[in-house]
């Protein structure tokens, strides 16, 4: 009897062997990431430590009392079980805290994708080590990806955790920080498996419609506020809908090219991003921030310009959604990916 209990416990042990082995690389990463996250969890102070420390900036503290009305606003007029997420705050002191890599194909429009337990298959990957994803960037160039790599200011444990606020997007505009938050809260309610791009696409279009309804609920209050956003949403818009028109053409280019070899493929890649980049400097914006966006030098690769899918390559079909199915009632069509698309 004891042969045979010794002998499953012996096999017991090698499985957990063989898989810890087979999959080191996903349980270190995953190790990396819960400490990354705890830490700044135990790090974290209440909101109110910063509303009531009399040195802490006043425009510092209006922001954080705006977190706290759009986190009431969720609840009361959403529905958005928002208790426990963003009670507490992180102070970057100034330092950056996350970066995402995201990599596509050199010759399609087609993301590379990770496989994660219970997440599904994920078109990034986030790091609390800047050295690990620096690493990871060099590894799929090396392999003939297209690597991008960009930092985060915030992200969604899908309301497993409680998770922080950052001390950086308090320097966010009224609608972009309301933006954000209503983003990530929204990743909370609804979370597919295996839809990345949907997801962040969902969460995008419902982003910007509460944060209309939430501005337009505060009157005079944040009138100016509301006027900048949407300003600031139709460039936003606009530069989406430059890219989106430019996806049918890389697609083109990539199937004219498809017989060519990789200097030649290389060569007319180059020549066509250019254009792309040209086109994009002739393009009219109305705010500051996008005028000096396109007066900026940008790295443009197919990981680029897939990040625009990400978030905004489905948005003319919800807003269509929004209209037809829905006769444009926001919580109706929320209502109903609520009760069909639970998150995780």
């Amino acid at each position: 009897m004891k042969s045979i209990f010794r002998k499953i416990i012996l096999l017991g042990l090698t499985v957990i062997t063989i898989f810890i082995v087979l999959k080191w690389d996903l349980i270190r990463y995953g190790l990396q990431q819960a400490n990354g996250q705890f830490s700044i969890m135990y790090n974290a102070e209440p909101l109110d430590s910063y509303l009531n420390d009399t040195s802490y900036p006043d425009s510092l503290k209006a922001k954080i009392n705006l977190v706290k009305e759009v986190k009431t606003f969720t609840k009361a007029q959403l529905g958005f079980s928002t208790e426990s997420q963003y009670q507490k705050m992180y102070d970057q002191k100034g330092k950056e805290l996350m970066w995402v890599v995201t990599a596509a194909y050199p010759y399609r429009l087609e993301n590379y994708e990770w496989k994660f337990p219970v997440l599904g298959k994920v078109s990034y990957k986030g790091f609390f080590i800047k050295e690990e994803a620096l690493k990871l960037e060099q590894e799929l160039k090396k392999n003939g990806f297209d690597v991008r790599l960009r930092t985060a200011s915030a992200w969604s444990t899908l309301g497993w955790l409680n998770d922080p606020l950052l001390s950086k997007v308090l320097h966010y505009s009224n609608g972009r920080l309301a933006e954000l938050i209503f983003h990530e809260l929204t990743h909370d309610e609804i979370f597919i498996k295996d839809s990345v791009d949907f997801n962040e696409n969902l969460a995008s279009f419902f982003g910007q419609e509460f944060t209309k309804m939430f501005f337009k609920k505060q009157t005079e209050k944040l009138k100016e506020d509301y006027d900048q956003y949407l300003t600031l949403l139709e460039d936003r818009h606009s530069l989406n809908q430059f890219v989106r028109d430019y996806l049918p053409r890389f697609d083109s280019l990539y199937q004219q090219i498809e017989g060519l070899n990789t200097i030649e493929k290389e060569n007319r890649k180059y020549y066509f991003i250019e254009r792309f980049k040209e086109d994009l400097r002739n393009q009219k914006f109305k705010t500051p921030k996008y005028q000096e966006f396109i007066r900026s030098e940008i790295e443009v690769n197919n990981a680029y310009i897939l990040s625009y899918k990400r978030y905004s390559g489905d948005q003319q079909i919800l807003e269509h959604k929004l209209k037809e199915q829905f006769d444009g009632d926001i919580l109706k069509m929320l209502e109903f990916y609520q009760k069909n698309f639970n998150s995780l």
